[in-house]
């Protein structure tokens, strides 16, 4: 398991320093390890965060999830707990290394002087900005938008092309965990929580519909762009070829 301080939990979690020391204190969250007089927490931890942010945005009190994390966990092994906990809360998408710079250093490596494409990108996850600092938190995505830059492509059309994509794919995304919650509901019935071998097979599934999802879209798009780009390459090159001949006729 990963290890975290708390100012690194916190920062992993999105939420503050704060508010992990108050949930620990209301029980919310389990004590970390001692190291000496420093508090280590894990993905444990990490995961318990994730599940108390989804519920504080469906609008639950603190009360509510203390009351409900301690039905769940009475008479359960915690082994069983936690495993559900991760495969429910861990995010299914990673970006790796992050990179932060100055605010004005991302508006000069976008080429956008007023702001109005990084808020774009903020709105989309691919960036943060706290205070005068941005951090893009998928440097590989961002350096093919600017790489595209050298073809004469503005961040502002690419950032249109993502939006696009994000439409779609987040389309795709919500049909395939519907079908998941569907499934569940009528095979269980609404709030089942599993228990015992339930967990390993809940989980176990989530897994195999992560990497069904992910290898999907990856295969699906690849063939896509293989066919339009034939279609498109051969519309553009008729008109090439017509071009040419209106030339050959002109030069004769």
């Amino acid at each position: 398991m990963t290890e975290y301080r708390i100012d690194e939990l916190a920062h992993a979690a999105g939420t503050t320093s704060r508010n992990v020391r108050a949930y620990r204190e209301r029980g919310l969250l389990p004590p970390p390890r001692k190291r000496g007089r420093v508090g280590i927490y894990d993905d444990s931890h990490l995961a318990r965060l994730r599940l108390i942010d989804i519920l504080l945005q469906r609008g639950y009190t603190t009360t509510h999830i203390s009351d409900f994390i301690d039905g769940w966990e009475s008479g359960k092994d915690l082994t069983e707990v936690l495993g559900l906990q991760r495969a429910l809360t861990e995010p299914w998408s990673t970006t790796g290394e992050v990179q932060s710079v100055s605010v004005d250093e991302a508006r000069e490596m976008l080429g956008d002087p007023d702001g109005v494409q990084l808020s774009r990108l903020v709105e989309y996850g691919l960036a943060r900005v706290d205070g005068d600092r941005c951090t893009f938190t998928d440097p590989k995505l961002l350096q093919g938008f600017t790489s595209l830059a050298t073809y004469g492509f503005g961040i502002r059309e690419v950032m249109d092309i993502h939006e696009r994509l994000h439409a779609a794919v987040d389309g795709m995304s919500k049909d395939m965990i519907s079908t998941v919650k569907s499934h569940i509901v009528d095979r269980y019935g609404e709030g089942w929580i599993p228990e015992g071998d339930d967990v390993l097979r809940a989980t176990e599934m989530l897994q195999i519909m992560r990497t069904l999802a992910v290898d999907s879209v990856h295969s699906l798009l690849g063939r896509t762009l293989d066919r339009n780009l034939q279609e498109q390459l051969g519309e553009y090159l008729e008109v090439a070829i017509d071009n040419t001949s209106r030339s050959d006729r002109h030069t004769a």
